[in-house]
């Protein structure tokens, strides 16, 4: 049996939301107050846990202005176990695969009543079975068969791995599978105790401690009063004296007793040892229970781990537990590049977004391609408010400080840049693309920055052009190709439908809130030179002792930027340090002057930038940031 799906409607962030998820593992990702702890408490609040935590509905579950909250669990694969379990509580209808089978609903219903209770306004909360909330109440020796294991993101790991009734260690050894269920194990471990509190009851030390206790107690009390003081230690009777009942608390008090650490020669092990030790003994615990059906719910399984560590327990759930059905909340770009696409869901203003194929645009070709290209700087896109992807290290680095001078910091506004190296940002933008079978779109703003890659006639390499680097091939006979004339501009002078044809295939991925910003010619760099910032783009790649200089440039505009960028493309080395330059140069030069630094940018780029962020103010125009009070142009 694993959970196939949860609805919740006015709970928290959900005013209406609906996740089916993976009966193995699954990964929530996403930003902070998207709804992933919020999915987990769901779950919490519906089938109880087993940790020692008491969790119940309060005023602040119901979202704002509602006074009723429903949290809907359908559980899939019913064994023969199971469905003896809740054979009163089934219902009959097709599965995910489309057999008709018995399906399992557990409905949690609250509401606020009139009256307080001490908590505050009072609640009246039922869980039944039923698609439509219509089966019998679900009491709780019922719903102890679904109880899931938690881990709470602040977890205290070194406490909840020391002796006490409710550690993880005592619950581990007393189950049925370990020593709880082994009787000759049980009563060694009591025959041990008996024995060395035999032994500890005889020393000497103890019983002249004793016998002057009994001295002392004869001077405080009256003649013929007897009193023989009895030193009682745990299992002071023989085994064959003993009960079952005394024989299993003796055990329970031995269990209780335990403490599970790390290393015995003494080493001190940080939180994060103790932290995976803690996951560990639960994951046993988990997988050992005989009853129920195995869940695990973790907050932040990357707490106290280091990315190595991280990778290394993901890859354990997601290969050595095919069987346990785990469901993740994590804020680590280390796990979400590590799972596989498949099992990422994307949590965002409250709507769940599974990357499951038949979720997205993606094709069945794009998962391996992504999955191994998809690393961990790639993959703080899913943390993301926007995004914008970009072809080259150009773009990747200039960006950002762009974005800054135009007053639009892009992590004032939760934007990730991923430079995805080619044209692969059309299948990474099909991750934001949801399947025409649901009717939301993902609330992420996704801009697509690429090149037109169509050369002006200006730049070909002939007798005359001083300007001209780029050879123009012909086509070849035998094949019939077009060669490269397709990417020079006067190819298309009398084919307008095929430069439509162009540029519409490099937005093919664009619908909902993804779309692509092509740039207004050639390439990033040269779109640069030509609109506005020739002489910066110059002085960042200029040689050092280099004879040609500015001024020596042709005057016009497209000649000048030509020569520029022939610059750039022929140079073998140091194209990342000019950039860098660039964006220092851009820095000393504009800061303070967005409206006359927006000027000189080309088109698409602010257009793009204002895609992720928000609205430009005309050219000249100030309003006031109605959050901090300052001007924002």
């Amino acid at each position: 049996m694993y959970l196939a799906s949860i609805k919740a409607d006015n709970f928290r962030v959900f005013e209406s939301t609906y996740v089916e998820l993976n009966k193995g593992l699954n990964l929530l990702i996403g930003e902070n107050d998207a709804g992933k702890t919020s999915l987990i408490d769901a779950i919490r609040l519906a089938l109880d846990t087993n940790s020692a935590e008491w969790v119940r509905i309060k005023n602040t579950d119901f979202s704002s202005g509602t006074s009723t909250l429903s949290i809907q669990l359908k559980f899939y694969d019913l064994s023969a176990s199971d469905g003896g379990a809740f054979a009163e509580h089934l219902s009959f209808e097709e599965d995910s695969s489309g057999q008709r089978g018995t399906i399992l609903y557990v409905n949690l219903r609250a509401s606020l009543g009139d009256g307080v209770g001490r908590n505050g306004q009072a609640i009246r909360t039922e869980i039944r079975s039923g698609s439509n909330c219509d089966g019998p109440i679900l009491e709780r020796d019922v719903r102890l068969y679904l109880s899931t294991t938690y881990l709470k993101p602040l977890r205290d790991a070194e406490n909840e791995l020391s002796a006490g009734r409710m550690s993880r260690l005592s619950q581990l050894l007393a189950s049925p599978n370990s020593v709880g269920g082994n009787l000759a194990d049980m009563e060694r471990l009591i025959e041990l105790i008996i024995q060395a509190n035999q032994s500890i009851k005889a020393d000497p030390s103890i019983s002249q401690t004793k016998d002057a206790v009994q001295s002392l107690l004869k001077l405080v009390t009256f003649k013929g009063n007897v009193f023989s003081p009895v030193i009682d230690m745990l299992g002071s009777k023989n085994l064959d004296q003993m009960t079952t009942g005394e024989k299993n608390t003796v055990f329970r008090a031995i269990v209780e007793r335990l403490s599970l650490g790390l290393n015995e020669a003494g080493l001190s092990h940080g939180l994060g040892y103790s932290n995976l030790l803690f996951m560990a003994a639960e994951l046993m615990l988990l997988t050992d229970a005989e009853d129920g059906f195995p869940l695990l719910l973790i907050e932040e399984p990357e707490a106290h781990l280091h990315p190595q560590l991280q990778m290394k327990f993901i890859k354990y759930l997601a290969e050595q537990q095919p069987n346990l059905q785990c469901i993740l909340s994590t804020h680590s770009p280390n796990l979400a590049s590590k799972v596989p696409l498949e099992n990422l869901i994307i949590m965002s203003k409250g709507q769940a977004f599974p990357l499951r194929k038949g979720c997205t645009a993606l094709d069945n070709g794009d998962y391996p391609f992504l999955e191994k290209f998809l690393d961990v700087s790639k993959a703080n896109m899913f943390f993301a408010k926007g995004v914008l992807l970009v072809e080259g290290d150009g773009e990747n680095i200039l960006l950002p400080t762009i974005a800054e001078l135009l007053g639009r910091p892009l992590e004032d506004y939760g934007v990730s840049i991923v430079n995805v190296g080619n044209l692969a940002y059309k299948r990474y933008a099909k991750i934001y693309r949801t399947s025409l079978v649901r009717s939301s779109v993902l609330p992420i703003k996704v801009a697509c920055i690429t090149d037109l890659d169509i050369w002006p006639d200006k730049a070909e390499k002939k007798d005359g052009n001083v300007v001209g680097f780029k050879e123009k091939k012909q086509p070849n006979r035998e094949t019939r190709k077009k060669g490269n004339l397709n990417r020079w501009f006067s190819y298309y002078d009398d084919k307008p439908d095929d430069l439509a044809t162009w540029k519409s295939n490099k937005c093919a991925q664009d619908g909902g809130n993804v779309k692509t910003f092509i740039s207004d010619e050639w390439t990033f760099e040269y779109c640069l030179a030509k609109y506005g910032l020739a002489s910066e783009v110059f002085q960042s790649i200029k040689p050092e002792g280099a004879v040609i200089g500015f001024n020596d440039l042709p005057y016009s505009a497209e000649e000048r930027a030509i020569k520029i960028y022939s610059m750039i493309e022929t140079r073998s080395s140091g194209k990342t340090e000019s950039t860098y330059h660039l964006a220092q140069i851009l820095r000393d030069k504009y800061k303070g002057k967005s409206d006359e630094f927006r000027g000189k940018l080309p088109p698409y780029i602010v257009s793009a930038i204002e895609h992720v962020t928000e609205t430009f103010n005309p050219v000249g125009v100030s309003a006031i940031d109605p959050v901090v009070g300052s001007e924002i142009s």
